[in-house]
């Protein structure tokens, strides 16, 4: 079974392939503070490819990772966001697994690239 992805999926054709570096690093820096499933998510983070992205042309990813590796004991939709002066990061669980990373602004133009990972300061969301 397939994670499902919260937010629509513009490119539902789109082939799976793999991260960009600045969507890797992107990734890493939401995931390198500890909290309760970082462990799962991490390991599923070096599985993971992008299966769908927002038709804008911003950096929205959707994701899949490795079904046979344990699911995070995350029960909320969205355990990590990361402020940003513009906006923000949002790192997507569905049902344990990593499903998505977004960024998005309080301006009306959309970012293009995900913040170099020394700018991206995570923080957990407890349930």
């Amino acid at each position: 079974m397939s994670p499902t992805i919260p937010y629509p999926i513009q490119h539902i054709g789109l082939m799976a392939r793999a991260l960009t570096t600045n969507e890797q690093q992107a990734l890493a820096a939401m995931l390198a503070i500890d909290f309760p499933g970082a462990k799962e998510l991490r390991t599923q983070a070096s599985t993971a490819r992008v299966v769908g992205q927002c038709g804008c042309g911003c950096p929205i990813i959707h994701l899949i990772v490795d079904l046979t590796l344990p699911a995070a004991p995350i029960n909320t939709l969205v355990p990590v966001e990361a402020p940003t002066k513009d906006g923000g990061l949002l790192l997507f669980v569905t049902e344990g697994r990593l499903s998505g990373l977004e960024i998005y602004s309080s301006h009306n133009r959309a970012p293009t690239a995900f913040p170099p990972a020394k700018k991206i300061k995570a923080v957990h969301q407890p349930e």
